[in-house]
């Protein structure tokens, strides 16, 4: 009689689930996908129940090698060749030449960390065969993934036409020749990478060796790693890169709330970050980008996913007037503030003693007031003080986009705008300002994408982020502001 696999209740894919982070570092997948993973290994290794199964994972004859199979089963390996193209710029054009500015023979060390089939790591090599034999000659390219597979199909090096589509045709022409339905990568480009099977998730001292890399892509990777993993990971990152290397994340995983050890810069259009001790070069840093770590705004958890942001400073139930509230506090600048009285709410902050003028609450508060006063230069300096000590607050560099869009640089606003929606994807505002300046300038596709993003965020925001930069205006005057632009958009098509 043939033995049935028993059922996967909850209780077995919640305990799986921790397995799967503490092994692979990887964060829950779905109940659903989990169970269906768990009986297929099940029936294929004939464990007829959890607990057999359990002893199977956990044995140290067996685990390694299910740990391999379930990594082929749980991780995702979409990707392509020239993915993220800005950022491949900015490695050419900006990284290369600063590393090698004070030794023009340095050895480039380049890790593509989680690379799956090896599109990133190749796609680099090709970009340095692009800069021609003095570039090349001195590179290194490793390439590291969990997946046995997926390594396996990175050394074979043969790809459909799906990893070719963004793939410059000059490129698929010098460094692919076709097999049937197959383009098989050209030798060349092979022996730049070498490959090698290993787990973000587990501490190796003699591998993560300080300094040992200049250059770290670990691009669409660290979303799928579980909150405390993803902390371990990008501190192994810091510790890994030389002090002024560079790290390139996707521009969906900000390090908001996760590490103190980096800065985001920003150029050809991409966002990448370098190590916060690490020498500034004036001629590619953005001037300023923040990160919501300051007590006017509560960090969003990492488990719980993002979610509108809680102002703290006391706006919405102070009020003016009444005898406790005439001595100076934040509280007081803040009800003056609520009702456009901003002489004399700057006058009240100005009056705080020497130690509290210069809280970062009191010094944001007051880079607002300033704004509101037409005071760009002053508002610029007292944010230029804020990012001295958090340089990755979305809510200052929303205030300095304000002072570049008032004293008319547009191109700097646009940019800081987009530091601030890189930074919190959350916030509003900076959707807002940028969909108007899109529609001013004929950018139809543009302004709608942003001006529908800033509708729907403003639905969920909190209100007394909206009385702090909303520029004194209502949420629901500026969903109609929204919808009043979006309307003008479609008439213009």
């Amino acid at each position: 009689m043939t033995k049935v696999i028993a059922p996967v209740s909850d209780a077995h894919a919640a305990r799986f689930a921790e397995l799967i982070e503490e092994h692979l570092g990887l964060r829950s997948s779905s109940r659903i996908e989990l169970k269906a993973v768990m009986a297929a290994r099940m029936r294929a290794l004939q464990c007829y129940g959890f607990d057999a199964y359990l002893d199977r994972l956990e044995s140290p004859l067996s685990m390694h090698e299910e740990l391999r199979e379930l990594a082929v089963r749980l991780t995702i390996g979409e990707t392509y060749f020239f993915r993220s193209p800005e950022q491949l710029k900015v490695f050419t054009k900006i990284a290369l030449p600063l590393l090698t500015q004070s030794s023009p023979t340095r050895q480039i060390r380049i890790l593509s960390a989680g690379c799956s089939t090896g599109e990133e790591p190749y796609t680099i090599a090709m970009a340095m065969l692009e800069l021609g034999p003095s570039a090349w000659a001195r590179v290194s390219i490793l390439g590291l993934d969990i997946n046995p597979q997926s390594l396996a199909k990175a050394n074979r090096a043969r790809y459909s036409p799906w990893s070719m589509r963004a793939t410059p045709p000059d490129c698929v022409e010098k460094y692919f020749h076709r097999e049937s339905t197959q383009y098989v990568l050209d030798q060349r480009v092979k022996a730049m990478v070498r490959f090698e099977e290993r787990s973000l998730a587990h501490e190796d001292l003699r591998f993560w060796q300080p300094r040992r890399f200049d250059v770290v892509f670990c691009r669409n990777v660290i979303m799928h790693l579980s909150a405390r993993v993803l902390g371990e990971v990008v501190a192994r990152f810091a510790r890994v890169l030389a002090p002024d290397g560079f790290l390139f994340l996707s521009h969906a995983e900000p390090l908001r709330g996760i590490s103190q050890a980096f800065r985001v810069e920003h150029a050809e259009g991409a966002f990448y970050y370098v190590l916060r001790e690490a020498r500034r070069s004036p001629a590619i840093s953005i001037s300023s980008v923040s990160r919501q770590r300051s007590s006017l705004i509560a960090k969003t958890t990492a488990t719980t996913g993002p979610k509108a942001p809680e102002c703290k400073l006391p706006l919405a139930s102070a009020e003016v007037g009444g005898p406790a509230q005439l001595l100076p506090s934040l509280s007081l600048g803040a009800a003056l503030m609520k009702a456009e009285r901003f002489d004399d709410a700057l006058a009240t902050l100005q009056a705080l003693a020497p130690a509290d003028r210069v809280d970062p609450d009191v010094l944001l508060l007051t880079a607002i007031i300033q704004l509101e006063r037409g005071k760009l230069d002053q508002a610029a300096e007292l944010c230029a003080s804020l990012l001295a000590r958090d340089d990755l607050n979305a809510a200052v560099h929303y205030l300095i986009a304000l002072c570049h869009e008032q004293g008319g640089r547009r191109a700097a606003a646009v940019d800081s705008y987009r530091a601030g929606v890189f930074l919190d994807a959350t916030f509003a505002m900076p959707h807002l300002r940028l969909g108007l300046l899109f529609r001013r300038e004929g950018d139809l596709p543009g302004a709608r994408r942003e001006l529908q993003n800033a509708s729907m965020l403003l639905a969920q925001e909190d209100p007394a982020r909206v009385l702090l930069f909303g520029g004194g205006f209502s949420r629901g005057t500026l969903i109609d502001l929204c919808a009043s632009e979006l309307r003008l958009c479609e008439a213009s098509n």
